[in-house]
């Protein structure tokens, strides 16, 4: 395991707390985010997630889609509720996520699986007519959850808390990387960003195994020429040892 060099490129501070994940079992890392995380900071847009974070008693769910979108959904909960709302059923989509909502203190549950599609089946559509719903995200986010789920007569709002940049990196960035033996892929945007890259300086890469959340995401990576892309089932960092630990113990057979 240790002749294993892993390329990260989720965005920080998560990049750095699956690094530390690695290291403790010996592995190797290198740091290239492909999505920088901005929160929404303009003085309107602030007033307005302020108003929404203070109606969030009026909505039966809250959905968060990351642990970005959990992270910063707690910093504007303690702001606006001394005391969590009663009567909210609040879910994250995936373990990280669900985690992370749990260590702020809020009694979130997470739905089998790790994706949106995994969510949905989960979510029993008889009991989603007429529910109050709020889906806390990204600026710009996938509709399918939200589409989803007013079709079986939800009543959805979205709350966006972040922006997702692209990092910009010169050629002289990946002309210092060291080699590295895999990749961790963690979301469909990060991908095309990374192929982006990939393309410009770094072709040998999509030669390399690639891991990554779901069968959605790793159906996007072959599409765009990843010949070695395979699925981890989740975007957390379990699923994603568990699954590079499989691929090395295959390399070593």
């Amino acid at each position: 395991m240790q002749d294993c060099r892993i390329l990260i490129t989720r965005p920080e501070p998560e990049n750095t707390l699956s690094r530390e994940r690695l290291h403790a079992l010996g592995l190797a890392s290198v740091p290239l985010p492909m999505l920088n995380i901005a929160p929404i900071k303009g003085p309107q847009e602030q007033a307005a997630i302020r108003a929404q974070i203070f109606d969030i008693d009026q909505f039966d769910y809250v959905i968060f889609v990351s642990k970005n979108a959990a992270r910063l959904a707690c910093d504007w909960l303690d702001a606006c509720w001394p005391m969590l709302p009663v009567g909210v059923h609040w879910i994250g989509i995936g373990q990280g996520t669900t985690q992370t909502l749990l260590e702020e203190g809020v009694p979130a549950l997470s739905n089998p699986g790790h994706t949106t599609e995994a969510l949905l089946a989960w979510l029993k559509p008889a009991k989603m007519t007429n529910q109050k719903i709020l889906i806390v995200r990204g600026a710009g986010g996938r509709p399918e959850l939200g589409d989803k789920l007013a079709e079986r007569g939800a009543k959805v709002s979205y709350l966006s808390l972040y922006e997702r940049q692209k990092p910009i990196y010169t050629a002289q960035t990946f002309f210092m990387l060291p080699d590295v033996h895999l990749i961790w892929v963690t979301s469909g945007e990060s991908l095309t960003n990374l192929t982006d890259y990939a393309e410009q300086h770094k072709p040998e890469w999509k030669c390399l195994p690639i891991l990554t959340p779901s069968e959605r995401v790793t159906l996007q990576a072959k599409e765009m020429g990843w010949v070695n892309a395979r699925c981890a089932q989740g975007a957390d960092d379990n699923s994603l040892i568990k699954a590079t630990e499989l691929h090395i113990g295959k390399q070593n057979d």
